[in-house]
């Protein structure tokens, strides 16, 4: 072969291994997929209405209603992720919405996951958010994590068999 066309190979071999690197990146990305809400989408459902919240979670998101449930004496209504796997769908219970004296309304949000890799990259984001770390310690089920600033507390809980994890965020 002439020059040119060992030039000519080797650029077409490079070219085929880029694309090859492309897919394999998007069939990762496709796989791999992370957690469904961000800490500040978490945040925004807070002070959603009752329709903002369920066009935002089902429409936007993907997630289905699972009907209502009674924790802690609170009436919440759940939502699933539509996860191909119900064993790694993640569950957002939404309290009931409260309205305060200024006229805005808030609502408890709790996140619950059984993908260790979904609360950790929640972790990472409220590390990384005006948030302050103001506690840190474990209980005999949990490592337990809160949050707070002026305008949010979170306490994210990691299960000490490292395979599930919640995020608690209410307003003030």
């Amino acid at each position: 072969m002439t020059a040119f066309g060992d030039d000519m190979l080797q650029f077409v071999t490079d070219m085929i291994k880029r694309y090859l690197f492309i897919i394999a990146l998007m069939f990762a990305s496709m796989v791999c997929r992370a957690q469904s809400l961000s800490l500040e989408e978490l945040q925004s459902l807070t002070a959603m209405n009752s329709d903002q919240v369920h066009n935002y979670l089902i429409i936007t998101k993907g997630f289905k209603p699972i009907g209502n449930t009674v924790l802690n004496g609170k009436s919440f209504e759940q939502f699933k992720s539509n996860r191909i796997s119900p064993a790694i769908a993640e569950t957002i219970s939404l309290g009931k919405t409260n309205l305060l004296m200024s006229g805005n309304t808030t609502r408890q949000v709790i996140y619950h996951t059984l993908r260790v890799q979904d609360i950790n990259s929640f972790l990472a984001e409220a590390k990384r958010s005006t948030m302050t770390l103001v506690f840190q310690g474990s209980d005999a089920y949990q490592h337990i994590f809160r949050f707070d600033n002026s305008l949010f507390m979170a306490v994210i809980n990691v299960g000490l068999d490292k395979k599930s994890g919640t995020v608690q965020l209410d307003e003030k």
